[in-house]
């Protein structure tokens, strides 16, 4: 097994990595919470429950659609607060890979992967923020149900391609920097990213074939224990390397 050295850094008073992994983190465990009671209908109310083989088509997509803007804004403010964190992830990622040994380039290469792979996210998080409400203004403004259906149908794959192709790149890179541990983390840290790096390509297998299970549960667990968790300790061990 090889061993993932860091280079020291000048001595530092401000655990600055431990403030941003424990920021993000935060952010993240709200975000993930939140969004559990969400698609549990706990903080929003119910979808309709009318449709059925005798309520017409258009009239039910009308109700449901109408049921969905009324969703929106708490989904958008979920969203926004778990981009918090991701932008965290993102830039402790990126702080790790300054501070790991040039002659490392799998550890090099797996934070850069982790950074990525938040990126995508990012990016799939803004499609599916902006999509949907375009889709909650037309859905309550008189434009044709059924093109609004098309349009939300195109923006929810497009936003599950981002997912999972952020997941997977996630992942993986987590399960290779297990592979090179840092030497100050020991492998209970390494074996805490294996298990992050695993969970999260779960999820990606989850957005690739539809599970709404996994996207709904496992992805829970994901975003608001390991990946909070994996945040925190890489902070501490972040500023106990640059201290």
């Amino acid at each position: 097994m090889t061993t993932m050295t860091l280079t020291p850094a000048r001595r530092t008073t401000r655990p600055m990595g431990l403030a941003l992994g424990s920021v993000a983190g935060a952010a993240l465990l709200v975000a993930g919470v939140w969004n559990a009671l969400i698609q549990q209908h706990v903080t929003t109310s119910r979808p309709p429950s009318v449709i059925g083989p005798h309520v017409p088509r258009s009239h039910a997509m009308h109700l449901y659609y109408a049921w969905f803007a009324g969703t929106v804004p708490q989904e958008r403010a979920d969203t926004l607060l778990a981009m918090v964190g991701v932008c965290g992830l993102v830039l402790l990622a990126d702080a790790l890979r300054r501070r790991v040994g040039d002659r490392d380039l799998l550890s090099r290469s797996s934070c850069t992967g982790i950074g990525a792979g938040g990126l995508l996210w990012l990016v799939g998080a803004v499609v599916a923020v902006a999509g949907h409400r375009a889709v909650a203004l037309m859905a309550t403004h008189g434009n044709p149900i059924t093109v609004v259906n098309s349009i939300a149908f195109t923006v929810d794959v497009t936003a599950d391609a981002f997912s999972a192709a952020a997941f997977l790149l996630l992942g993986m890179a987590l399960l290779a920097l297990g592979i090179a541990p840092v030497r100050a983390g020991g492998r209970r840290w390494a074996a805490l990213g294996t298990v992050t790096g695993l969970t999260s390509l779960l999820v990606a297998v989850g957005y690739i074939e539809g599970i709404d299970l996994v996207t709904t549960y496992v992805l829970g667990l994901l975003a608001a224990v390991l990946v909070p968790a994996w945040l925190v300790w890489t902070g501490r061990l972040f500023d106990s390397v640059v201290s």
